[in-house]
């Protein structure tokens, strides 16, 4: 018998793998996720891209598809409305609460700020040499510390 195929390497990247590697796309998943869930190279997809003018139309727009159904699968609430730009009724209504919220601790803060500043452990002491007796104490301790 003889091959079909010819000589070489065979195809790792064949049709069937590429629309199943786009559908995955479609679905959601990111390009890495999409190349392990199919068992192949991630280098593999760009590889064809790169060669291949018809499947890199094709996964792009797999890509935006993919895009959008990861942004509707976003909660609403304040990071949506921050980053995704999204202004439905609770969305906005999440961005303002939490952003009062802030405003007000930021405000506690700024009157805590003008109160004196608590003595601390981490206060400087000074060093005191009375009464040392050289050999009997840590004096050359105490003046390695304040050189």
């Amino acid at each position: 018998m003889t091959a079909t195929r010819g000589r070489g390497r065979p195809t790792v990247f064949e049709p069937h793998t590429q629309t199943a590697y786009l559908d995955l796309l479609r679905h959601g998943l990111r390009l890495g996720e999409a190349a392990d869930h199919l068992g192949i190279s991630r280098a593999t997809p760009n590889r064809a891209r790169k060669t291949d003018p018809a499947f890199a139309a094709a996964m792009g727009e797999a890509l935006e598809v993919g895009a959008k159904v990861r942004r509707e699968g976003v909660p609403h609430g304040e990071y949506r409305y921050n980053v995704l730009k999204c202004r439905c009724v609770v969305c906005t209504r999440a961005a303002t609460v939490a952003r009062t919220g802030r405003r007000a601790d930021a405000a506690t803060q700024a009157t805590a700020a003008d109160e004196p500043p608590a003595e601390t452990a981490g206060d400087v002491h000074p060093i005191r040499l009375d009464g040392a007796v050289v050999g009997e104490s840590s004096t050359s301790f105490l003046l390695a510390r304040a050189s």
